[in-house]
């Protein structure tokens, strides 16, 4: 899933002249950026919220840009109830636009919120429905039922998260991420060949990196079912692919051993 670089669009590249703002302000914002990009979201999160204390105190571009580096560094502290709150502020401020609930209900479904996390990931399909899907709000989509589908699995759920993926596919979603999802959750569930279909299909979208992953997938489903020779040819096929790691080569060797 990812966590590092969604920060929405706009964000890294604000413009601060003119903006109006005090500098404590803006040096509090800075400050902020700097810290999430050394891997303190912590401290970013307190230097976040001096900017937003700072500020003029009239929501526009520069407390929205804040707001978003908040719930990215909220997001990455494992705070899921905060970056949801914050998430759901943006939405509200800026008209409901998809990015911004689809992130807010990954942050949901991370909090717990299964319920409400499916019900904001189709507020935001129905909010990007008139347009087309940005890079913002297909990567918000993917993130969103990642997680989504992590939870139900997570809360022994994992029929849920079948029918989630199954509808999300009838409604027009693709991509190999959404595959993957649906072979997890499918093998969860004890539909292991369904499982294994799944993964194919999405191996077929993916690009390299992806297919390595969904490949290692199909092959631990493989290894749950005792077929052996059939995992470690899998393996075999990700580690001549490049795709080689110190985790791959042991449980190539263990399957080498069975």
């Amino acid at each position: 899933m990812r966590k590092k670089g969604w920060v929405l669009a706009a964000a890294a590249c604000f413009l601060l002249a003119g903006c109006g703002e005090s500098k404590e302000a803006l040096d509090a914002r800075l400050a902020g950026i700097g810290e999430l990009e050394n891997g303190d979201a912590s401290a970013a999160i307190a230097s976040f919220e001096t900017a937003l204390a700072e500020a003029d105190g009239v929501v526009g571009e520069f407390e929205l840009d804040v707001l978003k580096y908040r719930a990215q560094a909220e997001y990455e502290t494992g705070d899921y109830a905060a970056a949801a709150h914050t998430f759901g502020i943006l939405a509200e401020v800026d008209q409901n636009r998809p990015e911004y609930l689809y992130h807010k209900a990954a942050s949901e479904a991370l909090a717990g919120e299964l319920e409400t996390a499916l019900a904001d990931y189709a507020l935001a399909r129905e909010s990007g429905s008139g347009a087309g899907v940005s890079e913002e709000q297909a990567a918000g989509s993917e993130l969103a039922l990642s997680a989504i589908c992590a939870a139900a699995r997570e809360a022994g759920e994992p029929q849920t998260a079948v029918d989630f993926c199954r509808q999300a596919l009838e409604e027009g979603s693709a991509g190999a991420e959404i595959y993957n999802q649906l072979g997890i959750s499918l093998a969860a569930a004890g539909a292991y060949e369904e499982a294994l279909s799944a993964l194919e299909e999405g191996i077929a979208l993916a690009d390299a990196d992806e297919a390595r992953q969904l490949t290692q997938n199909m092959a631990a489903i493989c290894e749950q079912q005792g077929d052996f020779a059939r995992a470690l040819s899998l393996l075999r096929a990700c580690a001549a692919d490049g795709g080689m790691t110190p985790e791959l080569e042991k449980e190539i060797a263990f399957l080498e051993s069975r």
